[in-house]
C-alpha cells in the first residue's frame, strides 16, 4: 500500500509539474505574441503621424505650454500655470495647470524627444502600446493565456484608442493609469489583507487624479464594487482601508494643489471652472450637449459590432446575477461602465472623456464571445472565437482608418461621427 501510494504521490507531483510547465510556456507564448502585437502596431501607428493635424491654439497648445516650462523650470512653474490659467477668460475653456501628473510626464518625456506638439503624440502613441500590456498582464491574471491575449489584440484594436494615440493630448495616457488603477482595485477586492494592494492601487489612483481630475469619478464605481465583494460575494472587505485608499488619494492631491495654486481661492476659482466652465462654452453647448445616451450612441458610431457585443456583454453580466449566476469581475466591469456613463452624462458629452471605457466594454465583448463559442471547453472553440477576435480587430481597423486617416477626426462628438460615417452632410471644403 505504501509503495503504491508512494508511486501515486510522486505520479501525481509528476503531473502537477508537468502542468506548471506548461502553463509556464503558454503564458512565454502569450506574452511573445502580445509583443509582437505591439510591434507591428507600434509601427503602423508611427508611420501615419505625419498626417496629423495639430491644434496648436487649442488643447494641444496648452499642452505643450505646459510641458515647456515645467521641461525648463521644474515644478517650480506650476504655480505660475495657475496665475496664467486663472488671468483671462478665455484660457477657461482649455486644460486647467491642476493636470500636473500629465504635465509631468511630458516633461520627463522631452529629455528623450524634445518638447513639441509630435513628442506629445509619441507619448499619446508609447501610453497606447503600454495600455495593450497592461491589459494583457491584468487578463493574464483573470483568465487563461489565450483568452488574455484576445484581450490585449482587441484593446490594440480600439477603433477609438487607435486615433486617440496619434494625438497631442492626455487621452490615452490617462486612460492607462485609469485602466491600470481599475485593475489593481479589482486585485485588492480578491487579496483585500495584502496591505501592498492597498498601497499600489492608492498611489495609481492619486496619480490618476493628478492627471486628469475626472478620475475621481470613478470612486462611484470602485465604491460599489467594493459594496458588491463585501456584501453580495460575503469577502472580508475592510471598509475602513477601502475608505481609505479612495479617500487619502483625494485629499493629497488637494493638498498638492492647494500649494501649486498659492491659496484656496484660486485652487477654488479653478475647481469651479473646470466644473463650470462647460455651460458657457460655445462649441461645447453646440456638439457636446445632450442626454446620456449619446455615449452609447457614438460608441456605436465609432466602433459597431464590438460595443454592441461590450453592451450585451454588459447586460448578460447584470442578467445573470438576477438569476443568482455572480460572476463577480464581469458585475465590477459592467458597475464601472453604467456608473461613468451614468455620472459624466451629466457633463459634456465627448468619447475622450470616456476613453477608458474601452476596456471594460472590450474585456465584456470577449467574455461574451468566449461563452457563444464555448471556448472554455474546446480547442475548436477557442479556434472560433479567436477568428471572430480577428474579424473585429480587422473591422475595428477600417473603422480608424476611414474616421481617423481618411475624414481627420479629431474630436470625436456625435456630430463629427456622423459626418465621418457619411450619414450627416460634411461641411464645404
Amino acid at each position: 500500500m505504501l509503495g503504491v501510494a508512494g508511486r501515486g504521490r510522486g505520479a501525481y507531483n509528476l503531473d502537477m509539474s508537468d502542468e506548471a510547465a506548461g502553463e509556464r510556456g503558454a503564458r512565454l507564448v502569450g506574452w511573445g505574441a502580445v509583443v509582437a502585437l505591439i510591434a507591428g502596431l507600434g509601427v503602423a501607428l508611427h508611420g501615419s503621424l505625419d498626417s496629423v493635424q495639430y491644434q496648436p491654439h487649442s488643447d494641444d497648445g496648452y499642452y505643450l505650454r505646459y510641458m515647456q516650462e515645467v521641461a525648463e523650470r521644474g515644478l517650480g512653474a506650476v504655480p505660475q500655470q495657475f496665475t496664467f490659467y486663472l488671468s483671462e477668460p478665455r484660457h477657461w475653456i482649455f486644460p486647467p495647470p491642476s493636470r500636473v501628473g500629465f504635465t509631468l510626464a511630458c516633461a520627463l518625456w522631452s529629455e528623450l524627444f524634445g518638447a513639441s506638439l509630435r513628442s506629445i503624440s509619441l507619448l499619446s502613441l508609447a501610453s497606447h502600446l503600454a495600455l495593450v500590456a497592461v491589459s494583457f498582464a491584468f487578463a493574464l491574471r483573470w483568465f487563461s493565456t489565450a483568452r488574455a491575449v484576445c484581450v490585449a489584440a482587441l484593446m490594440g484594436f480600439s477603433t477609438l484608442h487607435l486615433g486617440l494615440a496619434r494625438l497631442a493630448l492626455t487621452d490615452v495616457f490617462i486612460s492607462l493609469v485609469q485602466v491600470t488603477s481599475i485593475g489593481l482595485f479589482i486585485e485588492y477586492l480578491r487579496a483585500p489583507q495584502r496591505v501592498w494592494r492597498a498601497v499600489a492601487f492608492a498611489l495609481v489612483f492619486g496619480f490618476a487624479l493628478l492627471t486628469k481630475e475626472i478620475s475621481v469619478l470613478l470612486a462611484v464605481p470602485f465604491a460599489g464594487c467594493a459594496a458588491l465583494a463585501r456584501w453580495g460575494e460575503r469577502r472580508d472587505v475592510p471598509i475602513g482601508r477601502t475608505l481609505a485608499v479612495l479617500v487619502l488619494p483625494g485629499v493629497a492631491c488637494l493638498l498638492g494643489w492647494w500649494l501649486a495654486a498659492g491659496d484656496l481661492t484660486n485652487l477654488w476659482r479653478v475647481m469651479k471652472i473646470v466644473l463650470l466652465s462647460p455651460a458657457t462654452n460655445e462649441y461645447a453647448l453646440q456638439f457636446g450637449s445632450g442626454a446620456w445616451f449619446r455615449y452609447p450612441i457614438d460608441e456605436l458610431l465609432m466602433s459597431p459590432w464590438t460595443t454592441l457585443l461590450g453592451l450585451g456583454g454588459v447586460a448578460l453580466a447584470l442578467w445573470r446575477w438576477r438569476r443568482g449566476e455572480l460572476d463577480p469581475l464581469a458585475v465590477a466591469l459592467a458597475l464601472v461602465y453604467i456608473a461613468q456613463v451614468a455620472v459624466l452624462g451629466q457633463f459634456t458629452k465627448n468619447l475622450r472623456y470616456v476613453a477608458v471605457l474601452e476596456f471594460p466594454l472590450r474585456v465584456l465583448a470577449l467574455g461574451w464571445i468566449w461563452d457563444i463559442c464555448g471556448a472554455e471547453r474546446s480547442a475548436r472553440g477557442r479556434a472560433v472565437a479567436a477568428a471572430l477576435v480577428l474579424v473585429l480587430c480587422a473591422l475595428s481597423w477600417s473603422d480608424f482608418q476611414r474616421l481617423w486617416i481618411e475624414f481627420r477626426l479629431y474630436d470625436p462628438v456625435s456630430g463629427a461621427l456622423l459626418m465621418g460615417r457619411e450619414m450627416a452632410p460634411r461641411p464645404p471644403q
